[in-house]
């Protein structure tokens, strides 16, 4: 994904996903799986070294105890730990690595919007009517803040990007300053990013606790179908259409 594409996805859109993800190594070894648990943008490793320290398991005997039935919370307890204080340890880390990855996003705004701006969506070489209708670049007010910029309504402005024309042409052309909107863009992204970011921190505690008491058995289950899915054009595939070639990351979806 490039840097343009990464600009529109985590600048506009809170990841709300719930499930267990599951990473293979080639042998589609169920005793191999890395197993992530997520809800509402807060992900994490069931198999952390804060939580194999505190079961007093390594990876592969927690994964095995996890698919047997056994919750969190009773594998660190029977190993004389406490519930309560792995979980606080996780929600501050997992905290720690959201604040993280929402820095690191806002750092590199200005010069992906600069960039997505700057850049003619369409290759010029192809025939007109051959070329796909381009889409407006992000999403929301930013978009917004683009067509007033242009004085184009929206038609107008995907039509001009088919022509050839990039973004900052056409403000250019309207006698805008190109400056001022990649600020304008960047203070509306930031914005959005920092909403996100505060959304997320606020369920880390709920995730994580939740994560504790759960029997992830049936997950595991549905995940061993999944493995038995049919084949697709492209790599694995189960009825609900997940794909799980190998190495790639799988979903299975909570019901």
């Amino acid at each position: 994904m490039n840097r343009k594409s990464i600009i529109i996805v985590l600048a506009l859109v809170s990841l709300l996903a719930g499930g267990v993800f599951a990473h293979d190594d080639d042998s589609f070894s169920m005793r191999h799986l890395a197993i992530r648990w997520g809800q509402h943008g807060v992900m994490f490793d069931l198999t952390s070294s804060i939580v194999l320290e505190a079961s007093g398991l390594d990876a592969t005997q927690l994964r095995e105890s996890l698919m047997a039935g056994a919750t969190l919370a009773e594998l660190i307890t029977a190993n004389g730990s406490d519930p309560a204080q792995t979980s606080a340890e996780l929600a501050t880390q997992i905290s720690e690595q959201i604040q993280t990855e929402s820095a690191s996003r806002i750092a590199g705004l200005q010069d992906g919007i600069t960039e997505a701006l700057e850049h003619s969506p369409v290759d010029k070489r192809r025939w007109r009517r051959s070329r796909p209708v381009p889409r407006l670049p992000f999403g929301g007010e930013m978009n917004s803040i683009i067509l007033e910029a242009t004085s184009l309504d929206a038609g107008e402005l995907r039509s001009a990007l088919l022509d050839g024309s990039s973004i900052a042409q056409l403000i250019e052309a309207n006698e805008g300053d190109v400056a001022q909107v990649v600020d304008a863009l960047t203070t509306q992204a930031t914005d959005a990013i920092n909403a996100a970011t505060s959304a997320r921190l606020a369920g880390v505690d709920s995730v994580v606790s939740e994560a504790m008491e759960r029997d992830f058995s049936g997950s595991f289950e549905r995940l061993r179908k999944f493995r038995r899915g049919g084949r697709g054009i492209i790599g694995f595939w189960n009825s609900f259409g997940m794909h799980s070639d190998a190495g790639a990351a799988a979903e299975v979806a909570e019901t």
